[in-house]
């Protein structure tokens, strides 16, 4: 029996382990704004005022959400980051702006295909997303704005 409890808590304490990603892996993700440069198949738009698709990717340490435009309306939606840079992201909610059926079209399956991301890889300042199906989206790092300062200066 004591045999039994020693194989489970090595068991759980290796589960445990791979369920936490590592601090750079979340911070290279986290660290910029990430605009969809290229997606095989479709026309990358730039929104209704010259706005681009862009993703934004945050965790506070309990929690991991991925929000940002995707065309002309707005998403949020959790995501989970593995071992071996394996990468879950589930169902978004977004806003429902009326928007030319064109981008209705290429929203519903920009979010669709979020959900089917698996991995990620990022090179320098460029983000690779990976589907199930194979399919890659290409995306390009923007810089973050800084948030306010809590202190005034005064001048």
């Amino acid at each position: 029996m004591k045999q039994y409890l020693a194989v489970m808590m090595v068991v759980l304490g290796l589960a445990a382990c791979a369920a936490q990603p590592a601090a750079d892996t979340t911070a290279g993700l986290t660290s910029s704004l990430w605009e969809l440069t290229n997606w095989s198949g479709h026309e990358i738009p730039h929104g209704d005022n010259g706005e681009p698709v862009i993703l934004n990717f945050q965790d506070n340490g309990k929690e991991a959400s991925v929000s940002g435009r995707a065309w002309c309306n707005r998403f949020t939606a959790p995501y989970v980051l593995r071992e071996g840079r394996r990468l879950t992201i589930g169902h978004a909610a977004a806003t429902r702006m009326a928007c030319m059926s064109k981008a209705m079209e290429f929203e519903s399956a920009f979010l669709d295909k979020l959900q089917a991301l698996d991995r990620y890889k990022i090179e320098g300042d460029s983000l690779k997303l990976f589907a199930v199906d194979g399919e890659v989206m290409m995306l390009q790092a923007r810089k973050k704005e800084a948030a306010p300062s809590s202190g005034a200066s005064g001048k």
